[in-house]
């Protein structure tokens, strides 16, 4: 999971007050079986390896990496998709998929990177440091 910042020294995650919305898959038994075994194997909804299980983040896992990071969380709240309809509609039921909004509450001592050791798994989250030229581009733009 990565966290950009395309604002580049001055962005909104810099900055207090900021908002982060995220989208993501939870990690549990039911999104395994629906997001993985169903969507890729036997609907093929989305092509084999689309969704990798070891990226999937509870929303108790991701309010904690955020909160660790400066922003407070604000909302968590379920989506779920309609593939017959083709639509996604809002839920309280977070066991698929969700969707967070936090706000930067306090300035974060390495605002450009971190690395965190969650339940004997490790996962990097980086802040982009704008070195890389295609994001300038497209800040340009």
């Amino acid at each position: 999971m990565k966290i950009l910042d395309v604002g580049c020294g001055g962005g909104l995650l810099t900055e207090p007050g900021g908002s982060l919305f995220i989208t993501t898959i939870n990690k549990t038994q039911l999104s395994y079986a629906l997001g993985i075994v169903f969507s890729e194997q036997i609907a093929g909804i989305v092509p084999k390896g689309t969704h990798t299980w070891e990226k999937f983040v509870s929303p108790e896992t991701l309010e904690s990496i955020l909160e660790s990071n400066g922003l407070s969380v604000q909302t968590v709240v379920g989506m779920l998709y309609n593939p017959f309809s083709g639509y996604w509609h809002w839920s309280e039921n977070t066991s698929l998929n969700y969707a967070a909004h936090a706000v930067k509450s306090r300035v974060q001592e390495h605002p450009t990177s971190a690395e965190f050791v969650l339940k004997g798994e490790t996962e990097e989250l980086q802040a982009n440091t704008c070195t890389n030229p295609a994001v300038h581009e497209e800040l340009k733009k």
